[in-house]
């Protein structure tokens, strides 16, 4: 199972994490296979995306593993 994981910022400047289901695949000792997710930052009813610094993980099996961040400008 890969998933995405966006520490969305909060009003406050805390940090929230939210989970995004990506795919459920099985692979082959050493096979290697190219996930890619797109996620809408548009506003919603229960979301809303502030300024600040995004941080966003891969979830591998229940394993995390951090990929990089991006800054979101108000």
């Amino acid at each position: 199972m890969v998933d995405c994981r966006i520490h969305y910022v909060k009003a406050n400047e805390n940090t929230d994490p939210q989970v995004f289901k990506a795919k459920a695949l099985a692979l082959a000792p050493g096979e290697l296979l190219s996930v890619q997710k797109k996620i809408s930052l548009a506003d919603w009813s229960t979301r809303r995306a502030f300024g600040g610094r995004y941080e966003v993980d891969a979830v591998l099996n229940g394993q995390i593993a951090p990929i990089g961040f991006f800054e979101l400008r108000p």
